[in-house]
């Protein structure tokens, strides 16, 4: 039976995904306090509330006529220079808030151990998540990104990229997502499988070998029959490499056709424990991704109400040690093993 225990009071949080310079762009900066909480949930205040210490931060560029005249976006796939203009911009507010001391940019399996030592309500450690690959102009500008703070890279987002299909835009891994491919892996970056195509996801597998995690997908078996969700499959190469899944918040990702509940997050953390281990298990919130706090689950719509997560995951059976393998021990060890012991070199020149 379910235990009706309360979650341990120690549970902090690592959260894989959250757009913090998207945000930062459309206003209010997310060092201030959201001036409509129903409207946005996520600032920095709010993360340090919601016990959120670690988080991967992401670069979200997106293309389209519409998207371009937009800070974060560019045309299409060819805009090469306006992916990368658009992408650095994002970079440049995530440095500019690590100056002014509102967060700290994890470069290192050290700076990651930082953070965890930091006192409760210290900057936020930042983990920069490249949400798809356009703003890399060629392969040989990997190098770059990396000596500038990116440590995790999704080739694609939904509509596709020059480096893989999309979710929404389905398509393989093209031999330029190859090569840049192996650039990540000779700098030792971390792939992020989510909003691949089920072909550029095969064509991943198959051209590294390396660790893959999948950031903020859910699980296809309990939700709609869609390739922005995980199959079983998926999962299981997921944790052959010793990778991660992270819980994506929003609800038409955990239900279909209807509101979605806790016991849905839930339950797509224990289809994905059951496949892979409660080893392999993480949030993954995507707060504010385009979405309301009011379209996630009843009572966790932002972070201060992941307590209502960690108590859902008690009462569903989960033990003290799961819980909080959950909220940060199993990212904690993931990212850990991902990250170099050694700061990388800021001082990279601009890439021409």
């Amino acid at each position: 039976m379910p235990t009706t225990s309360p979650p341990p009071a120690d549970t902090w949080w690592i959260d894989a995904h959250l757009d913090l310079a998207y945000l930062h762009l459309v206003r209010p900066a997310i060092d201030a306090e959201a001036p409509d909480p129903a409207a946005r949930g996520v600032s920095l205040p709010a993360l340090a509330r919601g016990g959120v210490r670690i988080a991967l931060a992401t670069i979200f560029t997106e293309l389209g006529p519409e998207a371009a005249s937009t800070p974060w976006g560019y045309l299409d796939p060819s805009d090469r220079e306006g992916a990368h203009a658009a992408g650095v911009r994002q970079l440049e507010a995530y440095e500019s808030l690590e100056r002014a001391g509102r967060v700290r940019i994890v470069r290192s399996a050290q700076d990651l151990d930082a953070c965890v030592a930091a006192p409760a309500g210290a900057a936020p450690g930042l983990v920069i998540l490249m949400e798809g690959a356009d703003p890399i102009r060629t392969p040989d500008e990997v190098a770059w990104w990396h000596g500038r703070g990116v440590r995790a890279v999704g080739l694609t987002w939904a509509r596709s990229s020059r480096y893989a299909g999309g979710n929404a835009a389905r398509g393989p891994l093209t031999p330029e997502g190859r090569d840049c491919v192996q650039a990540l892996d000779a700098c030792g970056i971390l792939h992020d499988a989510s909003h691949l195509s089920d072909e550029a996801f095969d064509g991943l597998c198959a051209a590294t070998d390396r660790r893959i995690v999948a950031t903020h997908s859910n699980m296809r078996a309990r939700a709609a029959n869609v390739e922005r969700h995980l199959t079983d499959a998926q999962v299981a190469e997921i944790a052959r490499r010793d990778g991660m899944v992270g819980l994506n918040l929003y609800g038409k990702f955990l239900a279909e056709g209807r509101p979605a509940t806790m016991a849905d997050a839930v339950a797509h953390v224990r289809h994905a424990a059951d496949i892979a281990g409660r080893h392999r298990t993480g949030l993954g919130s995507d707060f504010d991704g385009g979405f309301l706090p009011a379209d996630c689950p009843a009572g966790c719509g932002r972070p201060e109400e992941l307590p209502a997560l960690a108590a859902a995951l008690a009462q569903a059976g989960f033990s003290d040690a799961d819980v909080r393998a959950f909220a940060h021990g199993n990212w904690l060890r993931t990212l850990r093993a991902a990250l170099s012991r050694r700061s990388s070199d800021r001082s990279a020149a601009a890439p021409r």
